[in-house]
């Protein structure tokens, strides 16, 4: 790979440490569960179900530390962040004292609170992968294990960085191919989904490989392991299986659903939902959503929480910043509709298809016509791809704004994370990654695609 590439990924990594450290414990979209299914994971080769509860030590944790704003609904002795601050100081140094004392052996003793285990529908790979070094750090603090689970997810996720560029490649020349590269590597939303415990990293380090693999034209068989393996990481495979038979590897997609179809089957014979939803409204409900989604609003929601959202508490930038981002990479995606990228194009319209399968399922049943946009980050390289094969110079802009919003949201809209490490830590590294692109600048325009 050129040198380019690999600082693009040292740049991603180093941002990855920043937010991984950043953000506070539980912080990360439905983090205390995923990392509940690590310990049941730890425990036991069992399967967990809804009805079981989490660990004592992470009911403990989220008694004594700060949680996001919409874990509000869970009530005292949990507290928000506006919650925590507003307790004397006495308290809150009495909260510290006690989390840090909170013994490791509580991580096998269960919960008196009734947590619903609400990701035990989840495929467990991911769980199973990240389960071998955990065993390893039993002693650890919990915060210790926490992070040091963040910083291995972040790194699986960062695997679609070279991968984008070795896809980027069959299609565009060089440089072209580092700008795909560097779109993801600097793009804030990714770094924030990527730096969580979540098994959204191990699916998309495989969506990405699998982009590449079918790119280059590799056997039936292994496509299909790949596949296999993205279904037993993450229920949103469903909607790549579907861009595998579009592009008519048929026995690739067979034999990926073959090795995944016994987990599908066990949660569907459980009462959970085949596609990983918690719930499943009927096939009237969601036809009778269709009119009311306002389907406006539901992309800008999406969008919104793609590009930049600051974790639980559900922090946003500025209307105009999104609108801006949104608008330059909506013109780029539509002259980027090239037969080059055909494959990146047919996987993310399955996987915004299946995103809308579920804005309809949400609002079928809870009355929610929206979905977050942080799920469509499985495409985000081949996102990338699409963008930079019609983008030209407005590829520069955008890299440049995203490096700025990251900049932008982590010291002024999620400043209360830290101290002032946004100048000394995360400002250096994103220069670092625009210098990158210095030496190219004049050729911004004059890219061309592959025939």
């Amino acid at each position: 790979m050129p040198w380019r590439v690999w600082i693009l990924w040292g740049v991603f990594l180093a941002r990855g440490c920043f937010y991984c450290t950043m953000m506070p414990l539980w912080e990360g979209w439905d983090e205390y569960a995923h990392f509940a299914y690590l310990q049941h994971a730890v425990s036991t080769f069992a399967l967990p179900r809804f009805d079981e509860p989490i660990s004592r030590e992470i009911d403990e944790s989220m008694r004594l530390a700060p949680l996001g704003d919409e874990l509000r609904w869970i009530g005292p002795p949990y507290l928000t962040h506006p919650q925590w601050w507003a307790l004397p100081e006495a308290e809150r140094a009495d909260r510290v004292r006690r989390l840090a004392a909170i013994p490791p052996a509580w991580a096998f003793e269960k919960a008196e609170h009734p947590f619903v285990f609400y990701e035990a529908q989840q495929p467990p790979l991911y769980y199973w992968i990240l389960a071998l070094p955990l065993r390893l750090m039993g002693a650890w603090h919990l915060w210790g294990r926490v992070l040091a689970m963040r910083l291995l997810s972040m790194g699986l996720a960062s695997l679609a960085i070279p991968l984008t560029f070795l896809a980027g490649r069959i299609a565009f020349d060089e440089y072209r191919a580092v700008l795909c590269a560097g779109l993801l590597a600097l793009a804030p939303g990714f770094a924030i989904d990527a730096s969580r415990v979540a098994n959204d990293s191990l699916a998309i380090a495989l969506a990405a490989l699998l982009c590449w693999l079918v790119m280059k034209r590799s056997g039936w068989l292994v496509i299909g392991l790949v596949l296999g393996a993205g279904l037993l990481a993450k229920s949103y495979f469903i909607g790549l299986v579907l861009g595998v038979v579009l592009l008519g590897y048929w026995r690739s997609a067979g034999l990926g659903v073959s090795v995944a179809v016994w987990w599908y089957v066990r949660n569907v014979l459980l009462g959970y939902s085949a596609a990983g939803w918690q719930d499943q409204a009927s096939i009237s409900k969601m036809l009778a959503a269709l009119t009311a989604v306002n389907w406006i609003d539901a992309a800008r929601v999406t969008a919104q929480s793609f590009f930049w959202f600051g974790g639980w508490s559900f922090l946003t930038l500025k209307s105009w910043m999104y609108a801006v981002v949104n608008l330059v990479g909506a013109v780029a995606a539509v002259r980027g509709f090239k037969r080059e990228v055909r494959v990146p194009w047919v996987f993310v319209g399955c996987v915004f298809a299946e995103m809308a399968y579920g804005v309809l399922n949400y609002q079928a049943s809870h009355g929610i016509g929206s979905l977050p946009g942080w799920y469509a980050w499985v495409v985000g390289g081949m996102m990338a791809m699409i963008i930079a094969a019609g983008g030209g110079r407005g590829i520069w802009f955008l890299i440049v704004a995203l490096a700025t919003i990251d900049v932008y949201g982590a010291s002024v809209m999620a400043r209360h994370y830290h101290e002032g490490l946004v100048w000394l830590w995360l400002v250096p590294i994103n220069s670092a990654g625009l210098a990158v692109w210095l030496p190219g600048f004049r050729r911004g325009s004059a890219f061309q695609t592959r025939c």
